[in-house]
């Protein structure tokens, strides 16, 4: 896949929504893994959906049981103002953002989970567990350890069968600020690692990377 084949087919989009099948699914993750721009785009989409799921999830409902002009109304009461303008202009920003024609499912379905490896240890205790949908891909919040003896930092998924899958890179001020990675375990679970290696600078042989950390969680697929 090259990238006008990726931008005229939507294939970010119908990435996160799981829309993609098998082979046209390896074919964008080897692509964008490629490609700065295609990977810029699906970065800044996996937090826009999951910044609407954390919107969404968290607004106020107002009582069902009002009155019909009362019920309405009571979404612009202080209590509800801001989540309601929030969730609003996520949703207004998501059909700009994701046009995918006849994609008629529900807004929940159209989120990409999300998890978080912020608090991942490097030991392997098993705290982290994660159960997700088969053949579905899920983003990942993820820090790194940042030392500034390296400027370039690689990062690597690890499957329980070991294989290891390159992630995007990291320069020196990316590796500062928590980053979102895609997933798609397909069937396969297990225990997973995000393998975090240093480089020196960006001239120096990859090679001679020092291994920093692995980021550990399990994965139960269901079906």
């Amino acid at each position: 896949m090259d990238h006008n084949e990726a931008l005229q087919s939507q294939a970010c989009e119908k990435y996160l929504l799981g829309e993609l099948p098998p082979a046209e699914r390896d074919a964008y993750e080897e692509h964008y893994f490629s490609c700065p721009e295609c990977g810029r785009r699906l970065r800044f989409a996996a937090r826009f959906l999951g910044a609407a799921r954390e919107i969404l999830a968290t607004s106020a409902i107002p009582d069902s049981h009002s009155e019909t002009v009362r019920g309405w109304f009571a979404w612009f009461r202080p209590a509800y103002a801001a989540t309601t303008l929030a969730a609003l202009l996520i949703l207004i920003g998501y059909q700009n953002l994701v046009t995918i024609p006849n994609y008629q499912r529900s807004a929940s379905s159209q989120i990409l989970p999300m998890h978080s490896l912020i608090t991942a240890g490097t030991l392997g205790d098993g705290a982290l567990n994660f159960t997700v949908p088969a053949d579905k891909p899920f983003g990942l919040y993820v820090d790194v350890p940042y030392d500034p003896a390296f400027s370039i930092y690689l990062l690597a998924l690890e499957s329980p069968s070991g294989a290891i899958t390159p992630l995007r890179p990291l320069g020196a001020a990316e590796a500062q600020k928590t980053q979102v990675f895609i997933v798609n375990p397909g069937q396969q679970s297990g225990n997973y690692a995000i393998i975090v290696s240093g480089v020196a600078s960006s001239n120096a042989d990859r090679s001679s990377a020092k291994e920093l950390a692995r980021l550990q969680f399990t994965v139960e697929v269901r079906h």
